[in-house]
């Protein structure tokens, strides 16, 4: 999702693919350091599809991977007759579409091998000669690793559990463990604290800013009434369905024992479903973050600005 232009951009893309296959083919070293690029407020990271690399925005919100329109006409991808997508985002669902055929989608090694992958179109230009946006990295990708997110320093490190040894992550400092649960789609879930109310926010890499939605506002006394006289924007998702968003100061937020005083955080008119709240990228800049998503763990090390 992307906001604008009232406030800074955000983007969240939640996908809900009509089926996916669970074979996969393993990576084969124990770390991989990723350096992120920063497009647009978003991070992308670098994946193979049929052999070519290509950014990618790295989405932990996401379900499931996804190609791009641009992709499917620059490499000649094959439509799936068998396979459909129905793309819903913040902004409501899309229209059905069929897959691509794609023979390799790997990350760092590892290819979640389905074969068929949604199709989106998202409004993510490329300057200066940089590759155009060619995909979607979502958790069907990267919840088979552990993931040490410095998204402040602009890389991601990867590692494959089932290679690595020893205690990880090797950080120095002390850390915070935060309950986390990881869903049924691969998406994360933790308890986070909004002016003394507890909440389910998922960690949305792909979100460049959180979010919160209307029935969860409106539970903390935020009102329609209220938000009608604040500052508003219009977003859009990856299933292309605009939507309005409006900014609110909260009195605070908490996550982790840390408390922030004051935050801006926008609303949407509408039901997370799955949480009350997109905790994205506003947040992850300033937080080095690590996530096992095999042990349910995600550890909080020092703000890093």
């Amino acid at each position: 999702m992307s906001l604008r232009p009232a406030v800074p951009a955000r983007f969240a893309a939640l996908l809900l693919p009509l089926a996916f296959a669970a074979c996969a083919t393993s990576a084969t070293v124990c770390r991989t350091e990723i350096t992120l690029e920063d497009r647009q407020h978003l991070m992308l990271a670098p994946v193979l599809v049929n052999g070519t690399s290509v950014p990618g925005i790295f989405d932990t919100g996401a379900q499931t991977s996804a190609v791009t329109e641009a992709l499917v006409t620059r490499l000649g991808l094959l439509t799936d007759l068998r396979h459909g997508s129905l793309m819903s985002g913040v902004g409501g669902e899309g229209t059905p579409q069929n897959d691509a055929l794609v023979s390799q989608f790997s990350l760092a090694g590892f290819d979640p091998d389905q074969g068929h992958y949604p199709v989106i179109s998202v409004p993510v230009t490329a300057a200066n000669g940089a590759a155009p946006l060619g995909a979607l990295i979502g958790a069907d990708a990267i919840s088979h690793f552990d993931v040490d997110f410095d998204i402040g320093h602009r890389r991601v490190t990867l590692y494959d559990p089932d290679r690595c040894q020893g205690k990880l992550p090797d950080w120095q400092g002390p850390v915070v463990q935060v309950p986390v649960e990881v869903t049924w789609s691969g998406r994360l879930l933790l308890t986070v604290k909004v002016d003394g109310h507890d909440l389910h926010a998922m960690l949305d890499s792909g979100a460049t800013g959180s979010v919160l939605d209307l029935p969860a506002a409106e539970k903390l006394g935020v009102s329609r009434e209220m938000l009608a006289h604040e500052q508003g924007g219009e977003g859009f998702g990856a299933a292309g369905v605009s939507f309005q968003h409006v900014l609110h100061t909260f009195h605070s937020l908490e996550i982790g024992g840390e408390r922030y005083e004051s935050p801006k955080i926008s609303v949407l008119d509408r039901d997370l479903r799955e949480a009350d709240m997109l905790l994205g990228l506003d947040w992850l800049r300033a937080h080095r973050v690590w996530i096992s998503y095999r042990h349910h763990r995600l550890l909080i090390a020092r703000p890093v600005g």
